[in-house]
């Protein structure tokens, strides 16, 4: 039923209005309320409390409907862990379209909508949103998918509590679950490395991979993004040459598809050995 579920939330993200998600973060009222309660370790609790009556949930829809209703609540809480920016579609399309025509200022205006802290030369923005990209890929899409495959709708929904948490630094839970957010992505980063890997330059994005892996301290998505560059450019150091940088994020976008499909074939192809 994972391969099931997973191809059916792809289906609803390419095919439906619901293309980052639902609507709203459905998870971030929670986290707003739970995330005060108290100082950051029992607010980290009870922030990840409302696992329990979601676990209580799937346990007793179990069977009902011959799994129909549990194949439902697990689409349902998968689609509550996709991020809400569309990195794969028009979530840089503004900026894009802002630096081809010249329009420097507005890009970077966007380029700090798009979280990004201002930057001092225009040249470094596309190779700095170019990272941003792949990094709400990884933690919108890869990561989710990981802790699915891993350990249920749960282990999705976990890493989405946290992540939620670590992006409020005002709520006592925000350090906390910043440091365990980033031991959950620490393995979807490094897997999503080696899958670009084999679907750009293969020698020097492993060697760049072999290189960063072992930093604890290194954010997931900073490798992620080193490794990507790696893969379009075959240079693990060099910037995006100025001439081609309106066309960076395109091929950023369609290497992020490429390494999606090849997730997806490894988990078709293990899902036949049962």
């Amino acid at each position: 039923m994972t391969f099931l579920v997973l191809l059916l939330v792809a289906l609803i993200l390419l095919w439906t209005p619901w293309r980052t998600g639902y609507p709203q973060e459905g998870l971030a009222p929670w986290v707003d309320w739970a995330g005060r309660r108290g100082g950051d370790r029992l607010a980290l609790l009870a922030i990840l409390s409302l696992l329990l009556p979601l676990g209580l949930l799937l346990w007793g829809v179990q069977g009902l409907l011959y799994g129909l209703l549990t194949l439902i609540l697990h689409v349902a809480l998968l689609l509550l862990c996709i991020g809400r920016h569309d990195p794969l579609g028009r979530m840089t399309h503004d900026y894009q379209a802002a630096w081809l025509r010249g329009d420097h200022a507005a890009a970077g205006l966007i380029a700090e909508q798009l979280g990004l802290q201002p930057v001092a030369e225009a040249e470094t923005m596309p190779v700095a949103v170019q990272g941003r990209l792949v990094a709400v890929t990884l933690q919108d899409y890869f990561v989710p998918a990981f802790w699915y495959l891993l350990l249920g709708p749960l282990g999705a929904v976990a890493w989405r509590l946290l992540l939620l948490a670590a992006q409020r630094p005002v709520l006592p839970a925000a350090r906390p679950a910043a440091m365990l957010a980033h031991a959950l992505e620490w393995i979807p980063a490094r897997l999503l490395g080696l899958s670009l890997a084999l679907v750009g330059h293969f020698d020097v994005t492993l060697r760049t991979l072999r290189d960063l892996a072992t930093d604890w301290e290194l954010p997931g998505g900073e490798l992620a993004a080193r490794c990507a560059r790696a893969a379009l450019t075959g240079s693990a150091v060099e910037p995006v040459a100025t001439a081609q940088q309106g066309d960076t994020l395109t091929d950023t976008r369609q290497l992020m598809i490429r390494a999606l499909l090849t997730w997806a074939v490894i988990i078709a192809f293990l899902s036949m050995l049962g």
